[in-house]
């Protein structure tokens, strides 16, 4: 179809628009997307600090310590910093765009090599927009790209076994290999498994299917020899990741692999149809290579359907990130698309082609037909209707089909990603000129990553379980979450309760319930200072005071073997105000108990109004207060114990988001209140919840039946669940925190207030504190 010269110029052009495509994107607002840089970013300077190098301790990541992101990646960045002095962003930019430009080219050469030079320029162009590739650069899997790279340009040798001789092709294949393992583990199993099953598929169809032993052979040697390459790494990585990686991959993790299971678990819907797309590399091999079972389809096959099989991993008790496996299909499936538009744009060719030769045979017979319509007969040859053909598909493959991202699908995905700005990268600028180099920052788990590869800090980041890959990140990450988020959590297994302290009118506390189909609790309601209100007399007069407008006398927390408690005290010269929360081993009912005294003579307390900020609908009964949310099947209840309220009023009629709580304290000098609160899973069976909520019968069973044993353990509970208990205090000291970084404005409140920090840096986006001595 083309000349030699221009099908290489046509290369080049994709190429150089595949580069400058991605550049364009990842720098649309200067600074990379994604997090994972930073992550990148703090393995390179970790290997390239004075001193031997150990590429399983990263000192910044997670506040520093043992780290399995494998070096192979960073090494080159490493070599590409030191010779061209680029700033460290633009060199990760840089580095992996040119592998993923690579990775156009590579598809280029085994499309080619299967199926010829024009299916070979589509799949370049296809794979130069394709979403998996260009979201994969957008939220940092940089060693991915790396690998995925090597991977195509490994198989592309070995689609070619007998073209080199036997050291080229040994030497060139057992590098790659070696590469593949330094860069990336995921990656490096999957080209293990994929070779291996093609040799061994081999092995068993050699009657169907000649091959020479020495093929065979060709793609099992390699693995070998790579790993020789790189043996003493090996020799390290294998006991560092079994060691502290094991319970993650297997499921012996409990926190990671329910949140694994929670949110990256893949539904079946989208992996049958790759399943199922394999069929056409078979069809496809026997229109061009003239038989359905060839290595290239049975090759193309195994390439499809080990990662596909690896998304349900679960099912046989291995957890990971299962939406990365589609990364792996990315290369055989966008084959097979630009394989199908060379398919029908072959056949449009065809039917000019078969027009033409009608044309021909009917010039002895006068033609009347208009000089411009001649014209257009002429030039309808094959080839042009192969051109036209194949630009149409192209264009609107770039325009509109999903997988395939045009400029503004990629910015808004850029976007989606975004982390750092301006004013965030000035934070991470100041505090490397401005702080100690051992000082250890708590941050938010995006930002955080960036903090601790570009500031040079140990930084704990709060990131969700789910994107945790060992287990001793998970208690920095969980520290950080709570720092960044509330003073206190107790958990019992059966319910958590946070509570923001005396600081901040926020949560005080939130309750939130255990779900039976989440790892996650849901926060189900919550007080707030700022919403309580103590009517007090006065003499003739009468004060109004939120406990919000009271100063903070006393917060403290408190645990035995089978409970804890939160108290904390406000007040004035006129008034005090306790509140104490109590959750027990066991118990699925939290004890809040509020004392209300007077401080001087003459001061009585009239009432105490407030708001209980709440989902679902209301159930409201005499002695106690139903809350039940259809969506996430929740039921919350409090249930009064002493001084019940006048009245309980929604504060809108239809699902209200709030329940205001009227006390009528009747002129006494003190109060006390006291309510057992709860919120929990109840019963996902649809036929249960017919009848409106007030009215159901199974959810007012429910609510009596709490009302008779709330005071008893959980029914069904064999041995003590573990009470777990954060205390912000403890959590400073314990991981020897220096810095805060607060990019949330709803908590910006509680480091402003609590004399334990001292605001440092402020700009519109970050504030950070600096922590001040604490005492046990």
């Amino acid at each position: 179809m083309a000349k030699p010269s221009e099908k290489y110029v046509i290369l080049f052009l994709i190429l150089a628009f595949a580069f400058a495509y991605r550049m364009l994107l990842m720098h649309q607002t200067t600074f990379p997307p994604g997090a994972d840089i930073g992550l990148h970013n703090s393995v390179l300077h970790s290997i390239t600090l004075s001193g031997n190098t150990d590429f399983f301790y990263n000192f910044y990541h997670m506040g520093g310590g043992l780290s399995l992101t494998f070096p192979g990646y960073h090494i080159f960045v490493a070599f590409v910093v030191s010779l061209t002095n680029m700033p460290d962003f633009l060199a990760h930019s840089f580095s992996v765009c040119i592998f993923s430009t690579i990775t156009v080219a590579c598809s280029f050469l085994i499309t080619r090599k299967v199926w010829g030079v024009p299916a070979g320029l589509i799949v370049a162009f296809l794979v130069a927009v394709s979403r998996f590739d260009l979201e994969m650069l957008m939220w940092g899997g940089y060693p991915n790209v790396v690998t995925l790279m090597l991977m195509a340009l490994a198989f592309y040798l070995f689609l070619q076994t007998e073209r080199f001789g036997k050291f080229p092709f040994l030497a060139s294949t057992a590098i790659l290999s070696a590469s593949i393992y330094l860069t990336h583990s995921l990656s490096a199993v999957i080209f293990v498994l994929i070779t291996i099953s093609v040799a061994i598929a081999l092995l068993i169809l050699s009657k169907r299917l000649p091959a020479k032993k020495r093929i065979i052979t060709s793609w099992l040697v390699p693995l070998a020899l790579g790993a020789i390459v790189i043996s003493p790494f090996l020799l390290d990585a294998f006991p560092a990741y079994t060691g502290d990686n094991e319970g993650v991959v297997t499921g012996g993790v409990a926190d990671i692999q329910e949140a694994i299971i929670s949110t990256k678990i893949l539904p079946l819907q989208i992996v049958l149809p790759l399943f199922l797309c394999v069929v056409f590399f078979f069809l496809f091999s026997k229109k061009y290579l003239g038989k359905y079972l060839t290595v290239p389809s049975l090759l193309f096959t195994v390439w499809v359907l080990i990662p596909m099989f690896l998304t349900q991993g679960y099912l046989i008790g291995l957890y990971t990130d299962y939406n990365r496996f589609l990364y792996f299909v990315l290369l055989p499936v966008v084959m097979l698309i630009g394989l199908g538009l060379n398919h029908i744009a072959g056949f449009f060719a065809r039917i000019a082609d078969m027009y033409q030769s009608s044309r021909n045979e009917s010039d002895g017979r006068q033609n009347r037909a208009s000089k411009t319509l001649l014209q257009l007969q002429q030039r309808l040859t094959a080839r042009n209707t192969y051109a036209v053909s194949v630009l149409a598909f192209l264009l609107i493959a770039f325009l509109f089909i999903p997988i395939f991202i045009n400029p503004a699908q990629g910015v808004a995905v850029q976007s989606f990603y975004q982390v750092m700005t301006d004013p965030g990268y000035e934070a991470i600028q100041w505090a490397r000129a401005s702080t100690a180099t051992d000082a250890v920052f708590v941050s938010d788990a995006l930002y955080g990553w960036w903090f601790s590869g570009f500031a040079l800090r140990p930084t704990l980041s709060a990131v969700p379980p789910q994107y945790i890959t060992l287990s001793r990140e998970l208690a920095p990450a969980g520290n950080a979450t709570y720092l960044l988020d509330t003073d206190y959590v107790i958990d019992n297994g059966l319910i958590q309760v946070r509570e923001d302290g005396g600081y901040i009118g926020r949560h005080n506390p939130v309750f939130l319930a255990k779900l039976n189909w989440s790892y996650f609790p849901y926060p189900f309601f919550n007080f707030n200072n700022d919403d309580t209100l103590i009517d007090l007399n006065y003499g003739a007069d009468s004060k109004l005071f939120t406990l919000g407008e009271l100063d903070l006398i006393d917060m403290s927390f408190h645990d035995t073997s089978n409970q804890a408690t939160i108290s904390v005290s406000k007040g004035n010269s006129l008034v005090m105000f306790t509140q104490t929360i109590t959750v027990y081993q066991n118990r699925e009912f939290v004890n809040v108990s509020i004392t209300i005294d007077s401080l001087a003579d003459g001061i009585t307390l009239d009432s105490i109004d407030s708001i209980l900020h709440i989902r679902g609908q209301l159930i409201n009964k005499t002695d106690t207060v139903g809350l039940f949310e259809m969506g996430s099947k929740v039921l919350g209840q409090l249930i009064y114990v002493e001084n019940y309220p006048e009245h309980v009023n929604p504060i809108t009629t239809d699902n209200p988001s709030g329940l205001e709580f009227f006390y009528n304290l009747h002129g006494a000098s003190s109060a006390k209140i006291q309510l057992f609160v709860s919120a929990f899973s109840v019963s996902n069976r649809q036929e249960l919840y017919d009848t409106v909520p007030s009215e159901n019968p199974y959810l007012n069973y429910l609510l009596d039946e709490n009302v008779k044993h709330y005071l008893d353990s959980k029914e069904g509970i064999t041995e003590n669940l573990p009470i777990d208990l954060f205390d912000y205090r403890k959590a400073l000291l314990d991981w020897n925190i220096s810095y805060i970084n607060c990019r949330d404005s709803s908590t910006l409140k509680k480091f402003i207030n609590d004399p334990v920090f001292s605001r440092v840096f402020i700009n519109e986006e970050v504030a950070v504190f600096k922590v001040k001595s604490i005492s046990d």
